[in-house]
């Protein structure tokens, strides 16, 4: 099988991906797959990025396509590569189009939802924020977004974008070592899908630093997805920041995507994005012996915080789904529709990434005690790695939660496939 391009894939994450998509960018941790038959349904060859533990491959997120109708194809084709090969298929961090599929009447695998995409509205955000606003004043989120956004503005955190062509020698050293100092801060078992490599596709990629007294003191790290989408790809406050810094880096980036909606509203042109043909981002080199090492893992959203319930956010993760006792096969409430196959191309979204769920919820062809088995385990991890707690951060933004699934082969995922995924993610 030829072997695509590597700038194509980034183009194709930055037009038709989703947050986990992104992650496939680090092609030293993914391998990469197209299917060998023609799927007439896509505009090009569709792509699917997997890890590889025996005798398992995880293949993370929905692949690449440009219309859904082409995902039974693409899947059919996958399960066969997959089988071709002796491994047994499990599929993470999928859409409600994707899931439907895998666990319908063509495949009837098992489908579970433990995870969930944080996707926030800027215009939300702000309206919250203003001063103007009550509505939710009384909620302990907001006054927590609004008391860190007082602290950095009191500590004069300034935070700006800095495009391609900006940078200096001097902030791209700072940078660096600022996130150096923040892996080594780093304690715990670290389980997640990417790493924090800061210029890694910076010809698509939007940055915000944050300065204090002139010097770096935070970073955040924007990726395009599908439609008119960005991912928070990292927002790491270095050791040395005030309290605040990365709420202040958070807002400021949703405060510009915002006024950039705006503007194009205004003039009738289409929002500044890559899926509108908007690209006009340059390779962003490291300095020194290059960007920090890639030995410390961070989230699909790394989020560096404050305090111990502002920590990283994470890539195993579902929503908070009610009737948690939908065991039987084939019965319970479907799920609600993903969003995140179907944005908007006149409205800005941004998503954190994945969440760990508070709550494992099985969706189909899954019932008795392989369920509490499953959650039994899904509870021991989550706890044991502090999943749960790293999506409290994103709830300062007051984030909407849309269901993800992992899906897999009716016999094909008990506790030797959590221990491989596990072993894949730690870094």
């Amino acid at each position: 099988m030829t072997m695509i391009d590597k700038t194509t894939v980034a183009d194709l994450v930055a037009k038709y991906g989703s947050s986990s998509a992104t992650a496939w960018l680090e092609f030293e941790r993914y391998k990469l797959w197209q299917p060998t038959e023609p799927v007439l349904e896509s505009s090009f060859t569709p792509v699917q990025g997997y890890m590889e533990k025996d005798p398992y491959i995880f293949a993370w997120g929905n692949p690449l396509v440009s219309d859904p109708a082409a995902l039974p194809s693409v899947a059919r084709q996958f399960v066969e590569f997959c089988e071709s090969q002796g491994k047994r298929p499990i599929w993470s961090c999928v859409d409600r189009d994707l899931e439907e599929i895998l666990g319908g009447p063509e495949f009837e695998w098992s489908t579970v939802s433990c995870i969930y995409e944080d996707v926030v509205d800027p215009a939300h955000v702000l309206e919250l924020t203003s001063p103007e606003s009550k509505g939710k004043e009384g909620q302990k989120v907001v006054k927590d977004l609004k008391k860190n956004l007082y602290r950095a503005d009191k500590y004069d955190v300034k935070v700006q974008e800095i495009l391609s062509n900006e940078w200096t020698e001097a902030d791209k050293i700072a940078v660096e070592k600022g996130i150096a100092e923040w892996k080594e801060n780093k304690s715990g078992v670290q389980i997640a899908s990417t790493t924090l490599q800061p210029w890694l596709d910076s010809v698509h990629r939007r940055y915000w630093l944050a300065k204090k007294d002139g010097e770096p003191v935070g970073i955040l790290i924007l990726t395009p997805i599908q439609a008119s989408s960005w991912q928070i790809k990292n927002a790491v406050s270095f050791p040395s920041a005030p309290k605040g810094t990365s709420e202040a880096l958070i807002f400021t980036a949703l405060k510009d995507l915002h006024e950039e909606e705006e503007k194009a509203r205004a003039s009738g042109d289409k929002i500044p994005h890559p899926a509108n043909g908007n690209v006009t981002g340059e390779v962003i080199q490291p300095v020194g012996n290059g960007a920090p090492a890639a030995d410390s893992a961070s989230e699909i959203s790394s989020i560096s915080a404050d305090a111990p319930s502002e920590s990283e956010t994470n890539s195993l993760s579902t929503p908070h789904l009610e009737n948690g006792s939908n065991t039987n096969v084939g019965q319970g409430s479907a799920p609600a529709p993903s969003k995140t196959n179907h944005r908007d191309a006149d409205r800005v979204t941004v998503t954190f990434g994945i969440s760990a769920s508070p709550e494992f919820q099985p969706i189909r062809n899954l019932g008795g005690w392989k369920v509490k088995a499953l959650g039994k385990t899904y509870n021991k991890v989550a706890s044991g790695a502090k999943l749960i707690q790293r999506g409290e951060f994103r709830s300062k933004f007051d984030s909407e939660a849309d269901p993800m699934y992992v899906c897999y082969p009716a016999d094909g995922f008990g506790l030797d496939g959590v221990n491989a995924l596990l072993k894949v993610l730690k870094k």
